[in-house]
């Protein structure tokens, strides 16, 4: 199903590119466009006309070709909404909704807070952590995520909105880099939606003691790591992040930050980009004490926020982190040395905490 949803969504991108630029499109158009035989994209383009997607122009006479457009062509106003994707760990879901305006991203922040107290804003991705199943029923705002299901490897987000906002999911959320489908019904002044996004694998990875006093920085290194696994087909880019630590710490090289990049992957790659990070770690880190944490999955770890808690209000030892890592599952490498695990494993206990939080260690970090 999910292939039969990408191929669905990719047809559909041909489509409204040869509308666009002729005004209408045949299966001549889409069969060399695709490379597909003209019977299959002839069968798509049936469906899309039962669904509603597309339009007939002219029917088909004698030899004459039958002419399609899309019924609902785009050009001005732009879509805000960037990017849609999901990562799921059990029942435990993380929404994530990449938006390209600071108001837009504000004014849903609001919104779905007010039905789910567990929504975020990082950088601009909007973030909402959800159990499957019913998140906010019987809500009268004007946009709120009622229900959120999995099933055979496919998100479903049951969202209900009205006036502006369901401009956004009637218009804009299906041009969004992720979403597989989307469906919709106008219900009175309601219009209920449902958008169809892969079941990914949450991933972080956190590095520290990288520099030496005259040169590198962890913080960058880290950021070059997202770059490079990011750039892998298969993996979704969702956050860079640097938090301190104690710092009063001896053998410090400035601020005694840690830093830590999460990833939205497929299940299937995540042996393969943990080895990925350990070889570009080893050959680019500048100390002998790189030290990396991985944890995959969104199932909370008490013990882990904890040890962070504690390696930001004292010093705490390698021993320390490396048990804590074990009845955490949080996996640890030596890439260099063992100091930095110390800053990696803390790091990992800060995933949820607010950037403004991160920076400041009298701050609580839940």
């Amino acid at each position: 199903m999910l292939k039969s949803l990408e191929k669905r969504k990719e047809l559909l991108g041909i489509i409204e590119k040869i509308t666009r630029e002729k005004g209408y499109f045949d299966v001549y158009d889409l069969s060399v466009a695709t490379g597909m035989p003209r019977s299959t994209i002839q069968d798509w383009v049936h469906r899309f006309v039962d669904d509603g997607c597309v339009t007939v122009l002219e029917e088909c006479a004698g030899r004459r070709r039958a002419k399609y457009a899309m019924r609902r062509t785009r050009s001005l106003p732009a879509s805000a909404c960037k990017r849609i994707f999901t990562t799921v760990d059990g029942d435990i879901v993380e929404i994530f909704h990449e938006c390209r305006s600071e108001g837009c991203i504000a004014f849903c922040e609001y919104m779905y807070a007010m039905g789910n107290p567990h929504v975020r804003k990082n950088g601009l991705i909007l973030r909402q952590k959800v159990k499957a199943g019913p998140v906010a029923p019987g809500h009268d705002e004007a946009l709120y995520l009622e229900k959120v299901l999995v099933s055979n490897g496919l998100v479903y987000q049951h969202i209900r909105t009205f006036g502006g906002p369901a401009y956004s999911l009637t218009e804009m959320m299906e041009s969004a880099d992720g979403v597989l489908d989307i469906m919709y019904n106008k219900r009175g002044s309601y219009v209920e939606g449902v958008v169809v996004t892969e079941a990914l694998t949450h991933m972080a990875i956190a590095v520290d003691d990288t520099d030496e006093a005259e040169s590198g920085a962890t913080f960058a290194l880290t950021l070059s790591l997202l770059d490079l696994l990011s750039s892998i087909e298969g993996v979704r880019r969702i956050s860079h992040n640097v938090g301190f630590l104690y710092p009063g710490v001896p053998g410090k090289t400035a601020g005694n930050a840690v830093s830590y990049i999460e990833l939205a992957v497929k299940k299937e790659l995540v042996e393969s980009l943990i080895q990925r990070a350990v070889e570009y770690l080893k050959g680019q880190t500048l100390s002998k004490n790189t030290g990396m944490a991985v944890k995959v999955g969104l199932k909370p770890c008490p013990e882990l926020v904890g040890f962070a808690a504690r390696a930001r209000n004292g010093i705490v030892t390698a021993e320390e982190a490396l048990s804590v890592a074990r009845r955490s599952r949080v996996r640890t490498f030596k890439i260099s040395g063992e100091r930095g695990i110390i800053g990696a494993v803390a790091a990992l206990g800060m995933i949820d905490c607010p950037p403004e939080n991160l920076m400041d260690v009298t701050r609580a970090i839940t």
